[in-house]
């Protein structure tokens, strides 16, 4: 109860705030200077260029002239007390694609020499071995707080609030500038950032980092991000990113990539399996979240057993996601990252499948020497660098034992040098965020806090630009050498992939799916190469029957898929209505006999699909499809569960036979919800009425469709005044015909 009272005080306190106080120009951007006024009724206004509001702020008066990017904190004064009201940030003639951080901090907070967290503290001192100052305020979980606003690149402000702020980084803390941690708090009035951070929609975000690109930070800024981007493609976890501006108390401080924070937190936003169960471990099963028994239990079972014994594998397979694994590490290869042993983190979740998967993150001692062997070095028994100690490569060499997995392997490594690690595509994401940063970074060095101002150039970072493309020129054809090396592998061949309709299906080669009609794959002449052909429903395909690829003597080998759409079923069943609002689907057996509709398939826009696993709809009865058990049965319907919703504004549902063969479909866009969408009749024509669809408020699940009925009422009304007409007609004929018998008896 006392909760309840306390949240009504606050809401009202903070209604009653917003009604009292207005303000002459919102945060945000202004082309042109202005005058900034306030108006509060019965209170006075206190306003501070730092988040550190009490009672010795400065008052308003009159009005604040806003002639530069400026950050105001605000607050009330009550009596004794201070109602804070945040900050507002005004931007003056800046302009950016980027997302825009302003953060209103105390001076003290940052650089106070005792408590400051920007700073080295009372107790620091220098390591002679790492050359660093240990025991530094930044190198501990110092948190204070800090008002944070954050704007989208279309100028919007999506997050604006009070949370804590903490330095983040490694050994990259010890740069002189450093790396940023947000972290959303029930102490500081939210316990999450809510907001769509990462243009991928909204979503409760407990913490973020600003990240200054680590040992990158004085380079491009963005390598990580281009790390990540590729890796991503893979189905490899990463942390999403978004680049943006920073400016602190009203000063520019350059050019940042907002990024996730790996945690609990991240594995519910990207799986949306809770934060309960998590195990979450780094570097050698040192954990962060949950437990490492299980962890120890993978490794204890490969150290234990061998893995060339397939019964052995299958059960790894259980313990982890090798594929992600393998990804993983040819990923960490190709980038030349000698700082994966450190930064390696790994998760399971007990809402899932249980199985570990590993995070990329944190590659920036990657993309340096092109002919680096990382291959050699990562799968080597003995310890031969800083970077391979025997626990770092212990899982991927252990596996490396396993033929299955080898192969997967070394097939896996030269499909992603033929694709998304090739020089072109990798040059091509390079010149992507190349021409997105230009600008930004041009801005970032004329116009950054003055410590900075000497930390590179434009032209510094051209160069580094240019040295990411020369190693995406050169490392695809040095991994290819260094597999054939490695494996003692033969010569390659390439495959030419040729896919006719290609949205009417699915091709994956080694478990990849193909995302273009025409792709140039090259693969070792030692290994077949596992194909997977899927028509959509409704479709089959011609060309390619095999399971594997397997090369011809000419080394070359063209490989052609034609998707072809299936034949018009013989079964006369329809779609006979769409209720939307109660995600339900009917449809009618028109046939004069019962249909058994096992393994019959309906399936949306979205392409979710339902599959009957049995069922028999008698002649003329109606089955429905339904997402929810809130609908009313009748116990002449057979009922079967979708798992999908139906949209209310645009559709397309097609329903398919067990051959896969077209039954029936209806396709709408509806500008007004109402409840369903229906036939008007089931059939094409009845009585001089056309079939057609209808947007109406009156569902009809389970029964013939209100239009129909009316139709069938008008008819019977029609066949009774006919027959009372025939009848009549009749009675007359055969009263004349009586009279007429009459009248020729009485001649």
């Amino acid at each position: 109860m006392n909760r309840v009272f306390l949240f009504l005080f606050i809401f009202c306190s903070f209604f009653s705030i917003s009604q009292e106080v207005h303000f002459s120009h919102e945060a945000g951007f202004f082309e042109h200077p202005f005058y900034l006024k306030i108006h509060a009724s019965d209170t006075k206004v206190l306003y501070s260029y730092q988040n550190n509001i009490n009672k010795r702020s400065k008052i308003y008066k009159d009005s604040i002239l806003i002639d530069k990017t400026t950050t105001i904190a605000f607050g009330l004064l009550r009596g004794d007390s201070v109602v804070k009201l945040g900050s507002n940030t005004y931007f003056i003639g800046f302009k950016t694609k980027f997302n825009v951080v302003s953060i209103s901090v105390s001076e003290k907070a940052l650089y106070d020499s005792i408590t400051g967290i920007y700073v080295e503290g009372p107790n620091a001192y220098y390591d002679t071995t790492l050359k660093v100052m240990l025991n530094s305020n930044y190198s501990k979980k110092m948190e204070r707080d800090v008002y944070v606003e954050m704007y989208n690149n279309l100028g919007e402000r999506i997050i604006s609030q009070d949370a804590g702020i903490r330095i983040f980084g490694g050994m990259t803390i010890y740069y002189p500038e450093k790396s940023l941690r947000f972290i959303a708090r029930d102490i500081y009035g939210n316990s999450r950032f809510n907001a769509n951070i990462f243009n991928s929609g909204e979503k409760p975000y407990k913490q973020f980092i600003l990240r200054h690109s680590g040992n990158d930070y004085l380079k491009t800024r963005f390598k990580d991000v281009l790390s990540t981007t590729i890796a991503a493609k893979s189905n490899i976890d990463v942390q999403a990113n978004n680049p943006s501006h920073l400016f602190v108390n009203s000063e520019y401080w350059g050019v940042y990539n907002i990024r996730e924070k790996i945690n609990e937190f991240y594995i519910d936003n990207h799986y949306n399996c809770g934060t309960e169960g998590v195990d979450m471990l780094q570097a050698y099963n040192f954990v962060e979240e949950g437990s490492g028994e299980k962890y120890d239990l993978l490794l204890q079972y490969v150290d234990e057993n061998n893995l060339n014994d397939s019964e052995h594998y299958n059960q790894i397979k259980k313990m982890m996601d090798v594929e992600n694994f393998a990804n993983y590490w040819i990923h960490q290869i190709y980038f030349g990252n000698t700082d994966a042993r450190g930064n390696i983190r790994f998760w399971r979740s007990d809402s899932l499948n249980g199985k570990f998967r590993w995070i990329l993150y944190d590659t920036d001692l990657g993309w340096g020497n092109y002919n680096s062997n990382l291959l050699e070095d990562f799968t080597s028994p003995i310890k031969t660098k800083w970077y391979n100690p025997t626990w770092s490569t212990f899982l991927l060499r252990s596996l490396l034992n396993n033929k299955d997995f080898q192969s997967y392997f070394i097939n896996q490594f030269s499909f992603l040098l033929s694709t998304h690690l090739s020089t072109d595509v990798v040059q091509e994401e390079i010149n992507v965020l190349e021409n997105k940063y230009r600008l930004e970074m041009e801005y970032h060095y004329k116009h950054r806090k003055k410590f900075q101002r000497n930390q590179g150039s434009i032209n510094r970072w051209q160069k580094a630009v240019d040295q990411l493309n020369f190693f995406a020129l050169k490392r695809d054809n040095v991994l290819y050498s260094q597999l054939k090396q490695k494996f003692d592998l033969n010569d390659r061949y390439l495959v030419r992939l040729n896919i006719s309709n290609f949205k009417d299906g699915k091709v994956y080669v080694n478990n990849n799916i193909i995302l273009s009609d025409t792709s140039e794959l090259s693969f070792y002449v030692d290994l077949r190469v596992p194909i997977k052909i899927i028509p959509n429903v409704g479709f089959s395909y011609s060309g390619y029957e095999k399971s594997f690829i397997v090369p011809n003597s000419n080394k070359e080998l063209d490989i052609n898929i034609n998707f072809i759409p299936n034949k018009k079923s013989d079964f006369n069943v329809i779609i006979n209505e769409i209720d939307y609002k109660n995600d339900c689907i009917e449809i009618l057996n028109l046939e004069n006999k019962d249909v058994d509709l096992s393994g019959w398939t309906i399936i949306d826009k979205n392409s979710n699909v339902c599959i009957i696993s049995k069922g028999i709809l008698p002649k003329n009865k109606f089955a429905v499809f339904h997402r929810n058990d809130t609908i009313e049965y009748i116990d002449s319907v057979v009922y079967f569960n979708i798992g999908f919703g139906i949209s209310s504004v645009s559709e397309k549902l097609a329903l398919y036979d067990r051959k896969g063969n077209f039954v029936d479909s209806v396709s709408y866009t509806i500008s007004e919800r109402k409840t369903s969408y229906i036939r008007n009749i089931p059939f094409d024509s009845i009585y001089n009425e056309k079939f057609h669809w209808e947007n109406t408020i009156n569902e009809s699940i389970g029964l013939h469709n209100e239009p129909y009925l009316v139709i069938l009422d008008q008819l019977e009304t029609k066949r009774y005044i006919r027959n009372i007409l025939i009848i009549s007609l009749i009675s007359i004929l055969v009263i004349i015909l009586l009279v007429f018998i009459y009248r020729k008896k009485s001649t």
